[in-house]
């Protein structure tokens, strides 16, 4: 009974976490093989420890999804000229896997960027509402997606420049990273403003290929625009329209409550297994 009750809670968790997604999925005609992670919700502890490495406070959107899952991985195939071929793919890091862009590069690890790689390869751009990432001493980049090698999604805090009327210790002072795509070119693009908003995109835009370069100058590839136009066809409008807003919608918004039911949920069952 206790782990039907169990397997319930999961749909439930699933069906919200990904706003119907698998089972909007599951019945798109030519979409095979989908399947979702199930990842146990992260130890608090693990959480401080990696705060306290890095010296840097996870955003409260994003902890509160560690403490649910600590991790998301939802990929699908779809069958297309008599092949099946893997077609979406959304995932976040664990916080083992969150590791910081920079710093020294070990022997083994040849695809860890360091600041040297990118100072030397990055082209200065303006963006007059985010400023295009610095690397530095006080700039920390975190990668939430490898994005199957095209790119990397980062969740980067910038150096802060607190108000003097702020005085220490204060919450304001506190920096809120924002989303970011570093291409092949280590040219910086800005995603999102928080991560709470770039899972709903990602979701919404059902993981296809390179959705996030959608947002770029660089755009999507024929292939890529070929699998949008089967999919998602809606999101291959007029230039002329506002492309970074084409994504949002009143509809499917993506409840942060659900971490923390989740949680809860997590936090009973440990109860109930170490009474008996």
């Amino acid at each position: 009974m206790a782990s039907q009750e169990e397997e319930s809670f999961q749909n439930f968790f699933t069906e919200s976490l990904t706003l119907g997604l698998v089972k909007l999925l599951e019945e798109t005609l030519g979409v095979q093989g989908v399947e979702m992670t199930r990842y146990n919700p992260c130890d608090r502890m693990v959480l401080t420890s990696w705060e306290q490495r890095y010296n840097c406070t996870l955003p409260k959107d994003l902890k509160n999804f560690y403490f649910a899952s600590d991790g998301f991985k939802l990929i699908w195939n779809y069958e297309y000229a008599g092949e099946v071929l893997p077609i979406g793919n959304m995932k976040i890091s664990k916080v083992s896997e969150l590791r910081r862009i920079g710093g020294f590069k070990p022997q083994e690890d040849a695809d860890v960027l360091t600041p040297l790689d990118v100072e030397m390869c990055q082209r200065q751009r303006t963006n007059f509402r985010h400023p295009v990432p610095n690397i530095g001493s006080k700039c920390k980049l975190f990668e939430l997606d490898g994005c199957q090698g095209l790119g990397k999604v980062c969740l980067v805090y910038q150096q802060p420049h607190p108000r003097k009327d702020i005085m220490p210790g204060d919450p304001s002072l506190v920096e809120q990273p924002t989303i970011w795509l570093l291409d092949r070119c280590f040219d910086w693009h800005f995603i999102a403003d928080d991560f709470t908003t770039y899972f709903r995109m990602m979701l919404v835009h059902k993981g296809l290929p390179q959705w996030q370069f959608k947002f770029t100058p660089i755009g999507l590839t024929p292939w890529a625009e070929q699998f949008f136009a089967l999919l998602a066809p809606h999101f291959l409008q007029s230039a002329a329209q506002d492309t970074a807003n084409n994504w949002d919608s009143t509809c499917n918004l993506l409840d942060p409550a659900i971490f923390k039911i989740k949680s809860k949920q997590s936090k009973t069952e440990h109860k109930q297994q170490g009474s008996n």
